[in-house]
């Protein structure tokens, strides 16, 4: 059995209840008429990471007993590759909404349809030829892996909106004397850049690496959603110290 992969497999399917969870409750949340699309949208991108972390977590528990096959993996990469772009497309749309204070959907959409295409081109060109798991993580080997700036843009795209989105928005806090807006602004903005930081960097790796290490890593990633969590539904007792309210 490959331990790696059943922590992998376990903490996926964890988080997908955490983003489940997180986004079905966004989407149910009173809004004005105006804001109604973006916080859809704003929903969607938990959902969308549901389902991507989904079918990673499915290959990775299949990855405890056996490789799984290549054309399972190529699959499940290219709903992936789709829910991956959809996802972010909800996430900077709601957060230029925000930031901005109208619609940005257009801009928004072919970008993120600029990245599927260069993201299904880059898989494809590649020519996997084999699956490897490492760290857990099932993944596709190429033959002759595309190189240049059709990898760089690609990566650009998936890494520089979200955290430039993030900051511009918690670039509202200084705009507000509301204490429930600055603490929601304050925990969705560090909320979603410590996200985007530990599940693009190997954090596990700090602590050793090993099983302790990659299981840190992945709680450290649940942890920054359940942060968004508390942002829109606060406990109680912080709510009665800090003086905010709820949705």
């Amino acid at each position: 059995m490959d331990d790696s992969a059943l922590v992998v497999g376990v903490t996926s399917i964890l988080a997908v209840g955490v983003y489940g969870y997180l986004g079905f409750r966004l989407a149910e949340r009173p809004v004005s008429a105006a804001l109604r699309w973006p916080a859809m949208q704003f929903a969607l991108f938990w959902l969308g990471l549901a389902g991507s972390t989904l079918l990673g977590g499915l290959l990775s528990v299949e990855a405890t007993v056996q490789v799984p096959p290549l054309s399972l993996v190529l699959t499940f990469l290219y709903y992936d590759l789709l829910l991956v772009c959809v996802a972010l497309w909800g996430l900077i749309g709601y957060l230029g909404f925000l930031y901005r204070g109208r619609s940005i959907l257009v801009p928004v959409s072919l970008l993120y349809v600029l990245e599927y295409g260069l993201l299904v081109y880059y898989v494809t060109a590649g020519n996997a030829t084999s699956v490897s798991v490492t760290a857990g993580s099932v993944n596709p080997v190429y033959s002759t892996p595309v190189t240049g700036l059709l990898v760089a843009i690609p990566i650009l795209i998936l890494v520089l909106p979200e955290f430039v989105a993030a900051l511009a928005y918690f670039t509202l806090y200084f705009r507000t004397k509301d204490r429930t807006v600055r603490y929601r602004v304050t925990l969705v903005s560090w909320g979603l850049i410590a996200w985007f930081l530990f599940d693009f960097f190997d954090f596990g790796a700090l602590f050793g690496g090993g099983l302790t290490g990659l299981l840190i890593g992945r709680l450290l990633i649940l942890l920054a959603a359940v942060v968004v969590l508390l942002a829109f539904y606060p406990p109680a007792s912080v709510r009665a110290r800090l003086g905010i309210t709820a949705i």
